[in-house]
Parts: structure tokens; sequence; C-alpha cells
């Protein structure tokens, strides 16, 4: 049998095993309407797939965010949404049209200035935070809000804030630094307390209302006598530091803290000082 032959076969088969349907006009029609249900059957089916994968791995993915991120459930058409984090890149320009890391203006510097004012509205009665200046006339009072991502790293924010607080002639300071999620990997409360400015001191574990904050008191040697450091269940950061003499100031130091260990874990842990974004 040569080709030509094969080919006619092969013709033939397919005639006979695929007769032509039938001219009737009824029967026409109702092979159409069969033919158009399957078709739209078929697009119903395609469009579920992304919506069912979307709602099933959502969670999961969310869930297993290094930083801790919420596993509340993604729901189509509305409920929670958790943003896909951007990644730094080697010569990458800093964002939101900044020229370095220092944000100056703009919603990122105003909440940096409305976490000082939260922080001087809650030091304890018989405490104020004057609007003082050091020796040079740099104001004590300092808001700062920056970006803090290196390459490689999930964008994250830090926002940071010193205040002098005095009592009579004595004047000491504090400081909140927030941090947005970072996408780490949580901490034990005594290591995130002391990765803060070298972590110098004896930390101890403070269990406020079921939060387990890490309280670092030093011997007097470093920049702060104590801080303390909770993260929050979305993997936001933040420290608090007292210290009872101020730097470079003439003024005298306090005599004593600020904040009790227990007031101060207890304020750590406020939302007020919380900042996700």
């Amino acid at each position: 049998m040569n080709e030509k032959d094969l080919n006619e076969a092969m013709h033939d088969v397919l005639v006979r095993s695929s007769p032509p349907p039938s001219m009737d006009p009824a029967s026409a029609l109702d092979r159409a309407r069969r033919v158009r249900k399957r078709r739209r059957a078929t697009w119903a089916g395609l469009a579920a797939v992304p919506l069912v994968a979307g709602v099933v791995a959502g969670p999961t993915l969310i869930a297993n965010l290094p930083g801790g991120g919420s596993t509340e459930p993604m729901v189509a058409g509305g409920g929670t949404t958790t943003a896909v984090p951007t990644t730094r890149k080697s010569g990458d320009p800093w964002p939101e049209g900044q020229a370095d890391r220092t944000a100056t203006a703009g919603p990122r510097a105003e909440r940096a200035v409305t976490l000082m004012d939260d922080l001087s509205s809650s030091v304890p009665a018989g405490f104020s935070t004057p609007d003082l200046k050091y020796p040079d006339g740099r104001a004590m009072r300092s808001p700062q809000s920056q970006y803090a991502s290196n390459d490689g790293e999930q964008d994250y924010w830090q926002y940071r804030v010193n205040i002098p607080v005095q009592k009579g002639d004595r004047v000491g300071q504090l400081l909140v630094e927030s941090f947005t999620p970072d996408g780490k990997p949580a901490t034990t409360p005594c290591k995130l307390a002391q990765s803060f400015w070298g972590g110098r001191g004896t930390c101890a574990v403070v269990d406020v209302a079921g939060k387990k904050v890490g309280v670092v008191t030093t011997k007097g040697d470093a920049s702060y006598d104590q801080w303390a450091a909770y993260r929050h269940a979305n993997g936001s950061i933040v420290y608090l530091a007292q210290v009872k003499k101020s730097d470079h100031s003439e003024h005298a130091a306090l005599t004593q803290p600020i904040f009790s260990t227990r007031q101060l874990a207890e304020l750590v842990t406020s939302t007020k000082f919380q900042i996700n974004s």
C-alpha cells in the first residue's frame, strides 16, 4: 500500500465512522443549543478556578508570612485584603519621591509628629515635656520617619521620636521607635529587646494581660537606662526607652525613672504607638 492508498483508506474510515449531521432544521437547532450550553458551562468553570484558588490559597500564604501577618481569610468582593509586600533591590529609587531615606514631608512625617504628641501625653503626673533646646540650639523634641528596608528586604518603615521630660529643674529623656511589619521571623521577647541599641543589660519578660514584653535594665552605662520591646501580632514592633539624664544637655538628671518597669511594659503594648504602614 502506498501513501495515496493509505490516505484514501483513512478518509474512508472517517467518513463511515462520522456520518454527516441531519439537515433537519429542528435537529440542527437542538444541536446548536446544546453546543452553546456546553460553551457557557466551560467558560463559567474556567472563570471560577482563579477565584477558588484565591480563596483556598490566600489564607495559607498570609498565615505563613515570616512577619506574622494576619490570618484572616480573604473574601471575594470585600473583607480583609493583604497587599503583597514589595522587595527592595539595588539601585531602586527612594520611595514616594524622597531624596534619601528620611521623609521630611507628607503623611509619614505627619505620623512621626503624631507619635511624638502621643508620647508626650503619656508621661505621668508631675512630669512635663517642654520644648527645650540643646546648648547648640537644636530642639530636643525630634520626630523622624525613614524608609528602613535594605536590599532584599520587604518594604518597611521606622518612626522615631525623642522628647525631654522635666521635673523641677531636672531633665530626662524618652524615646519611642515604631516599625511597620518587616516580614522577618518573630523572636523571643528578650532577643527582640536586646537587639535595641546594643542591648547591654539584664532582660526580664513582663506579662501584660497575656502579652509578653521584653524589658532590659542597664547599669547606667548605655544610652538609655531601661527600655521595653513588644512585637504585635501583625509583625509591627515598638521600643520604648527612658533615661534619667538627657544626652548633650546641661540640665541635671532626674532623681527617679519616668516610668516604673511595669508602666514601661504596659505602655509599649499600647496601640497608639503601633504604626502599620
